[in-house]
């Protein structure tokens, strides 16, 4: 009779280990398209009150400025396609005296990071490509920031 009842818990034990590991690949599977819907909405404009973390600038001329806002804990990431090689300058300024924001990193098109900076930053264009500039609050200065900036960015050419 014990050996019918260590057998019986064995294959319950496997029953339900064999489940376990089942629903972990679910799981996996699940993040893995999570991570693939976030890459599409990069593509696009975020508008100001959509409160998204990533936004498409359209160079005109080299220029470009935009509005966002920042919110307690989180960074906006600002990409651009950059074709003429050339000095970047960036600046970021908040909407409210003391406001703790900052151009955290600069992303180059080989996916190379460079960084902190501060509310300005220049930086030499060597190669053509998708950029990428992430914005956060300092968090080793001032309290967390939860407001509105603009971020202005401008390619001059060689």
């Amino acid at each position: 009779m014990k050996a019918i009842t260590i057998t019986g818990f064995s294959v319950i034990l496997s029953f339900f280990l064999f489940a376990a590991c089942n629903n972990s690949k679910t799981t996996d599977q699940t993040n893995e398209t999570d991570a693939a819907d976030i890459d599409k909405s990069t593509t696009s404009v975020a508008p100001l009150e959509d409160n998204r973390d990533s936004i498409n600038l359209q160079l005109i001329n080299g220029e470009a400025a935009q509005e966002a806002k920042m919110e307690k804990g989180k960074h906006v990431v600002f990409s651009f396609d950059v074709k003429t090689l050339g000095k970047l300058s960036a600046s970021v300024k908040p909407g409210e005296p003391n406001g703790n924001v900052r151009i955290a990193q600069i992303f180059l098109p080989n996916n190379v990071a460079d960084g902190p900076f501060g509310p300005t930053m220049e930086y030499n264009i060597k190669e053509p490509g998708v950029y990428r500039i992430v914005v956060s609050e300092n968090q080793m200065a001032g309290e967390p920031y939860n407001g509105p900036f603009t971020f202005s960015l401008k390619i001059t050419p060689r």
